[in-house]
């Protein structure tokens, strides 16, 4: 169960975005769902010094750690399944977030799980939850996972996670997706996929309706379910379990979409079978009909990568970037912020170098904001997970901060907790400028 202070406080509820989630039909309500979180979940506290008002009337100028909570690796989503995968994970298994985005409605986000179980190795179906992580902060109340949407194709058949579930001579047909990333317009639901790679809008029931425009040279020609068969058979496009993994919507409702590493062509690899791009293709695309830009973010370590985005306003964002690494041995795990207003539109540039960019072309400004490793936090050590892929500004406190959430993926793995971490970040730290 959550406690919160009484003197926590959201002064900023803007208007939630427009979404009605209709409830598929194999989800039945789900009276235990509630007490398991209950009983499972661990406690999680604001300390009432870090979000009082400040006697003087400004906002506390330091981000901090506000709290955290861990999820048992056997807790159970509202999907209604009670199969079991191959690997012997039951499928209502709930996984960590690969992607959330917030509502607008106190503290309710989407929370998006990628394709399963060992990296599609099973047909795990995709889904994302809707969560209220504070459904009545004055009331004291426990969280509760309120809806799984599982997500469909067009024609209403589930899409799998396993990588070997497409078509290559009718790609149509091909029910294969790995949900990586999520944002919200207009009172549709989008979904980042990896394995196309893929920007999908589907109904608030969770089946498909169109794809978003994705420029050629983000697709691989020969796909294959197996990584290394296909990263042999392919010159130019995403790399092997590194396509689109963070997405975002701006305020005009524009989305932005990452990539995780450079695409083949643009100096991923080097001769000797080397990661040594750090050049990574950041895509917007400001509706379904309208011809998307592209700009430079730049890793840096090509053994980086991107794993999410959010929107902090204008042209500004956040990203997760991450090593690969875990507990004593992570070395970079770093929450970017960056603006993509002064950056080159590398549309019509079909290849990009390794490393140092041309004259010609200007990369999105960034810098650190948050260090997870930083000591002031207490999170580094040796539970310190490799996957943090769960990014999203929640309200504002009533000191003027905002709540920015990191989540953990933990891969459906039940030995790991799903891990949330709260903070709270002045405005004014948000400008790069």
């Amino acid at each position: 169960m959550f406690f919160f202070e009484s003197s926590f406080d959201i002064t900023d509820r803007p208007k939630p975005r427009s979404i009605t989630i209709e409830r598929p039909k194999i989800i039945a309500p789900d009276r235990n769902v509630a007490m398991h979180l209950h009983r499972n979940f661990v406690a999680f506290s604001f300390c009432i010094g870090l979000i009082a008002p400040s006697t003087h009337g400004d906002e506390p100028a330091k981000i901090e750690l506000i709290g955290q909570v861990a999820i048992p690796g056997t807790a159970t989503d509202r999907s209604g399944l009670t199969d079991i995968l191959s690997d012997g994970t039951p499928s209502n298994r709930l996984g960590g977030p690969s992607g959330l985005s917030w509502t607008g409605n106190n503290m309710e986000f989407l929370w998006v799980t990628d394709r399963g179980p060992l990296d599609g190795a099973t047909t795990h179906t995709p889904r994302y939850h809707v969560a209220d992580l504070t459904p009545s902060i004055e009331k004291g109340l426990e969280p509760v996972l309120r809806h799984t949407i599982l997500l469909h194709d067009s024609q209403g058949r589930p899409l799998s996670g396993s990588s070997a579930a497409f078509e290559k001579n009718q790609p149509e047909n091909s029910l294969r997706f790995d949900s990586e990333g999520i944002a919200m317009r207009n009172g549709t639901v989008i979904v980042s996929d990896e394995y196309g790679p893929v920007i999908r809008e589907f109904d608030t029931g969770g089946r498909a309706h169109r794809d978003w425009p994705v420029p050629a040279k983000f697709a691989v020609a020969n796909p294959n379910a197996a990584e290394e068969k296909e990263f042999a058979d392919n010159a130019t496009g995403r790399l092997t379990n590194a396509g689109f993994e963070g997405l975002c919507a701006d305020d005009d409702d524009q989305l932005l979409a990452a990539l995780q590493r450079p695409l083949r062509q643009d100096g991923a690899y080097d001769d000797a079978g080397q990661r040594v791009g750090r050049n990574v293709r950041l895509l917007q695309m400001c509706g379904p009909d309208c011809k998307p830009r592209e700009f430079v973010y730049v890793l840096e370590d090509a053994k980086q990568g991107i794993s999410e985005l959010c929107h902090a306003g204008g042209t500004v964002y956040l990203a997760i970037e991450r090593d690969g690494t875990v507990g004593e041995t992570a070395k970079f795990k770093k929450i970017t912020i960056f603006d993509i207003a002064r950056a080159t539109d590398v549309s019509d540039t079909p290849r990009l170098p390794s490393r140092e960019l041309p004259g010609s072309i200007t990369p999105v400004r960034k810098r650190v904001l948050i260090d997870l490793l930083d000591p002031a936090f207490g999170l580094a050590g040796a539970s310190f997970p490799e996957k943090i892929e769960g990014l999203s500004f929640g309200p504002k406190l009533k000191d003027g901060r905002r709540i920015l959430v990191v989540a953990t993926d933990n891969d459906f793995d039940a030995r790991e907790p799903i891990r949330f971490w709260f903070f709270a970040v002045p405005e004014k730290s948000l400008k790069l400028d």
